[in-house]
């Protein structure tokens, strides 16, 4: 059988819905092979024949289906594929084929990228003078009498007691508080700072855990002793917070010069508050929250989000995808839409590079990555585009059309 009347078997197999594990890998290697030659262009060929319409008729549900059966067959060792998805940035002309060519050569990303040209798109390969590696588990801990403790990613340790507070490192990239004993009087404070390329979980004295992505800051007391609970953030976390009517608990979101109040019982919700973000977003996916901005009162229920413009001051509710508000805690880097100025202050925050751009570049980006890649196969991936090219020198990311 000639290697184009395999694919042409494959991509019926995977189109119907009857393609074999073995069968997906095979498709993937042929694809992987040659992502801007004669196998891209007989894809292509083959889909147009197959679904003449899909040009003019693009079925996103569809496209999900098909990109994620081969996916599940491509994604890296210990890491769950999320929903794959084939998302048009311009225009819904373009097909599939060279797409799934260029998602499945990256090395583990899940990425899917659509512009206007109907041939496949050639990928620059990104100019690096060394690559750098992923974000992981290291944080500061600076204790009530500032007392400094480096966190990494080894755990299994138990940190000075404060007060009736017992401080344990348990397992990697975690901090857990332990309140022993009862005391109505003021608890002392504690400061975990991740740094850029850094993320660490704590579980505050009452249970509520807390996920801290790459450049943040939560000040909390090692004990909360009176009618509310209260903590600090600067940055992204995740919250999950213990169930308490007696005693509410509060976020208080440093918005640069301003804050801003999120008032919760027992939720999930994330909240974004980077000092570089022109615009504030909690993001909530369980029970209820109340966001507050000086007159500004905004109600949240699940699947809704809040979002602050810092420089007009306005507070708005709108529906959310709750998985992309959430994608960095469960191992992702997530694109949705974003301009290249968003994204780059995305991939600066957690591989620790300085970004230069040479010339304006109007890019946008939408798709899903995993964070533990290094900062080069990210590259290749948004490079799918044909509208940017980078550069790594050192911890330096230089930008240009």
């Amino acid at each position: 059988m000639s290697t184009q009347d395999r694919l042409a078997y494959l991509v019926q197999q995977v189109l119907h819905g009857n393609a074999t594990p073995l069968e997906l890998q095979e498709l993937s290697d042929l694809v992987a092979e040659d992502m801007t030659g004669a196998t891209a262009q007989q894809v292509e060929i083959l889909l147009r024949n197959i679904l003449p319409a899909a040009t003019d008729a693009y079925d996103e549900a569809r496209w999900d289906q098909v990109a994620g059966s081969i996916l599940a067959a491509d994604h890296p060792a210990g890491i769950t594929a999320p929903p794959a998805k084939i998302i048009p940035l311009h225009h819904r002309t373009r097909l599939v084929a060279a797409v799934v060519a260029g998602l499945l050569v990256v090395g583990g990303g899940y990425w899917l990228l659509r512009k206007p040209a109907s041939k496949p798109v050639a990928m620059a390969p990104v100019t690096a003078v060394q690559d750098v590696a992923p974000g992981g588990n290291r944080a500061m801990l600076t204790l009530a009498d500032g007392t400094q403790v480096p966190l990494d990613s080894t755990g299994g340790s138990t940190l000075p007691r404060q007060g009736n507070t017992q401080v344990v490192s348990p397992g990697a990239g975690q901090l857990t508080y332990r309140q022993t004993g009862n005391n109505n009087a003021p608890a002392p404070f504690n400061t975990l700072r991740t740094p850029r390329g850094g993320q660490f979980q704590v579980t505050l004295p009452d249970g509520t855990q807390v996920w801290l992505n790459a450049a943040s800051t939560l000040q909390y007391p090692v004990a909360f002793t009176g009618t509310e609970r209260r903590v600090t953030l600067q940055g992204e976390a995740y919250f999950e917070v213990a169930g308490n009517a007696n005693h509410p608990f509060h976020v208080n979101v440093l918005t640069g010069a301003d804050s801003m109040d999120v008032a919760v019982l027992g939720t999930h919700f994330n909240i974004m508050a980077y000092e570089d973000e022109p615009e504030v977003r909690t993001t909530l996916l369980e029970g209820a929250v109340r966001v507050s901005s000086h007159d500004n009162n905004k109600q949240l229920h699940p699947g809704q989000g809040a979002l602050l413009d810092k420089t007009a001051g306005h507070l708005t509710i709108e529906e959310v995808n709750t998985e992309e508000a959430t994608a960095w805690k469960n191992g992702y880097l997530q694109l949705a839409g974003n301009d290249i100025q968003s994204a780059m202050r995305l991939i600066s925050r957690w591989y620790d590079v300085d970004v230069v751009y040479k010339a304006p570049v109007l890019a946008h980006f939408r798709g899903i990555i995993p964070r533990n890649v290094p900062v080069s196969q990210v590259l290749k991936m948004m490079e799918l585009t044909g509208e940017v090219h980078f550069e790594i020198k050192g911890k330096q990311l230089i930008v240009s059309p």
